[in-house]
């Protein structure tokens, strides 16, 4: 018999706390590695192909370029003069002793990191300032010939590119763009961009002529953006630029510059510019390739607002037959384009939820964990009722993931969460979750994420059937004061009201007239961040019943309000407790006659606890044009879930 989930993580934890603190994270580090990282250097490399494969002028160092350099008229295989430098020699004969040294590394696949080579490599690091732009770029390609060092630590190689590294940003300034790629393009594919400086202080000094760069130049600068994951100083200039020379770019390199936008977390705000990204694409469609497909769906969905909807659901209709030509990853990127505007195809994600039954084991945790969401969060019915046989497979599924979710333990607690929502649970693993020692894992300083807030107050809804560990009062009460919006006040400045708030304070004072009573505004479940309008009703005496101030606790504290808590001594079963909730347009699936998962289970919660809920839509409140509208509106409401 296998051993349970939470001994097998709970046994992992336990070597893990007893470690040292540099072997812990050696321990991390040596679990098996994931195909995410993979993915990335894939990425990375396929957007430079792009570059390197087009007949446009990209400043990039070619492999002829490298082979150029690395040659020499030495054909012998024993270490060149280099073992004993020459003082005061030339740069150009330095620079022609140092080729010599890596073909004769590279033929012989020496490391350049030998103890005999030493005093060669520190005369030439202090002799590098006097070298040409030229032969400091040759240098930099000849490292890319030299045998892969153990680390970019090792001995000779460091001081190398630490060298090269201090005087390409001597010379920023007096570099032309050109000049500036070309040597940024160089570090790259050395390996090294991420870990000098040059790049970085490059990039911001394109930064300063991103508005007037021809394409090619604009697409290799949000390259480098995209590899360094890092905004320039004013990224609008990217989107001005591109908005003007979009039509002479490729869809590929339309994919290049959206990968910068997305990875430097750069909305797109134009409108014209994002409604011709939405034509390009989808003129293009059956023949883009999978990496620019993501990149190009990733940015959409990052920055598409309600103006963009109609060509959204146009492109959610088109990608239908593109679900089998594609990659698994590329359909979960399909799956979750409309997640942000709550826009969801119902027949784009069936099809996509069968491919993933299919394939459902070579699935990454993280993937499990987004798709998790794009269930939970649409809150579907299909007629196939695969929704219903994929979030029955993933507990058991998770049992096999001890690794992954010991790596990325917030992917798991999303998981549960989401699954939460569908009402899939497994006791057992809610109790792993909820443990104080994986709580410390997931979350190793600070307060926990919001997930755990609604899996402790889901595992108090479970009543006896859970038995396992929560969170403590004192987390509740933390989470209860960061987690949750401030309760709507128009005297209150701490907080600029929104649509929403202003349509629940009108609801409130028109309640309050109509039954001649005071509405209180309370967060009765606070794991969700709005709070919602009360009104206790008596039905035997057909009156209005006051909240028990003495029983009820104060705002903020992180407490599930049941009807004791509001009712005190006056609770009885003839008395009910109407919950008045707002649902904004953020909670309604857009065209579709259903609410999202997440505020549907909110609906079931308030059940739970015994409450009666009413839901009152933003567009319905909107329509009513007077009082007596609000009036009569509230009166059919009332009497039809209350029979006031």
């Amino acid at each position: 018999m296998l051993p349970s989930i939470t001994i097998c993580i709970m046994r992992r934890l336990f070597v893990a706390k007893r470690l040292p603190r540099l072997l812990l994270n050696r321990y991390i580090r040596n679990m098996p590695a994931m195909p995410a990282k993979v993915f990335v250097d894939y990425e990375n490399q396929y957007a430079h192909s792009i570059l390197s494969d087009s007949l446009k002028p990209y400043q990039i160092v070619r492999p002829s370029d490298c082979l150029k350099v690395a040659s020499t008229d030495t054909q012998c295989d024993t270490p060149p003069r280099v073992l004993q430098p020459v003082k005061n020699a030339r740069p150009a004969e330095l620079y022609a002793d140092f080729r010599s040294l890596v073909q004769y590394c590279a033929r012989t696949c020496v490391q350049i990191s030998e103890d005999r080579f030493d005093d060669f490599i520190t005369y030439y690091c202090e002799e590098i300032h006097k070298f040409s732009d030229e032969q400091l770029l040759g240098t930099l390609l000849c490292l890319q010939q030299l045998p892969t060092p153990a680390s970019t630590k090792a001995a000779n190689y460091m001081e190398l590119w630490n060298i090269l590294d201090i005087e390409c940003c001597r010379r920023i300034e007096r570099w032309p763009t050109a000049q500036l790629l070309l040597v940024s393009d160089a570090w790259y594919q050395l390996g090294l961009a991420r870990i000098g400086e040059f790049v970085w202080l490059a990039l911001r000094r394109l930064g300063r002529k991103v508005r007037k760069m021809p394409p090619e130049q604009l697409v290799q600068s949000m390259f480098l953006c995209n590899l360094l994951r890092r905004p320039v100083f004013e990224m609008f200039d990217f989107e001005v630029n591109l908005e003007q020379c979009v039509q002479q770019m490729t869809l590929k390199e339309l994919g290049v510059m959206a990968m910068g936008f997305f990875k430097t977390q750069t909305p797109i705000r134009s409108p014209q510019l994002l409604q011709q990204l939405y034509t390009r694409l989808l003129a293009q469609l059956d023949n883009v390739e999978d990496i620019t497909l993501v990149s190009m769906l990733k940015v959409l969905r990052y920055s598409s607002k309600l103006p963009q909807v109609s060509a959204l659901n146009q492109l959610l209709v088109a990608l239908q037959p593109q679900v089998e030509r594609v990659s698994l990853l590329t359909c979960l990127h399909m799956a979750l384009l409309g997640c942000e505007l709550q826009t969801c195809n119902d027949k784009l994600v069936e099809r996509i939820l069968l491919r993933f039954e299919r394939e459902l084991d070579m699935t990454r945790l993280k993937d499990l964990e987004r798709i998790c969401l794009v269930i939970a969060l649409f809150n579907m019915n299909t007629a196939s009722g695969v929704e219903y046989r994929l979030v029955d497979r993933f507990p058991e599924l998770l049992r096999g993931r001890i690794d992954e979710i010991l790596r990325y333990p917030r992917c798991y607690t999303n998981c549960l969460q989401f699954l939460s929502m569908r009402g899939v649970y497994d006791v057992e693993q809610l109790g792993v979750a909820l443990e104080p020692r994986f709580l410390r894992h997931t979350y190793r300083s600070g307060l926990p994420g919001r997930e755990y807030f609604h899996l402790d107050s889901f595992a108090q809804l479970l009543g006896s059937e859970y038995e396992g560990p929560r969170l403590t009062e004192r987390q509740r009460q933390q989470m209860g004061k960061l987690y949750t919006q401030y309760i709507p006040d128009r005297t209150d400045t701490r907080s600029k009201l929104n649509s929403t708030d202003r349509i629940l304070l009108e609801i409130r004072d028109a309640v309050g007239s109509l039954l001649r009573t005071t509405v209180s505004l309370k967060h009765v479940l606070p794991h969700y961040d709005r709070c919602d309008a009360i009104v206790g009703y008596d039905r035997q005496q057909q009156r209005p019943v006051s909240l028990n101030a003495s029983t009820c606790p104060k705002d903020y504290s992180g407490i599930l309000l049941t009807r004791q808590h509001l009712l005190g001594s006056k609770e009885a079963p003839h008395i009910d407790t109407l919950i008045i909730v707002v649902a904004g347009w953020n909670n309604v699936i857009r065209d579709k006659e259903r609410y999202t998962g997440q505020f549907a289970m909110k609906l079931k919660q308030l059940q739970q606890l015994g409450h009666k809920p009413i839901v009152i839509h933003w567009h319905e409140w909107r329509e009513l044009e007077t009082s007596t509208d609000q009036q009569d509106f509230l009166k059919r409401r009332l009497c039809q879930a209350a029979n006031i």
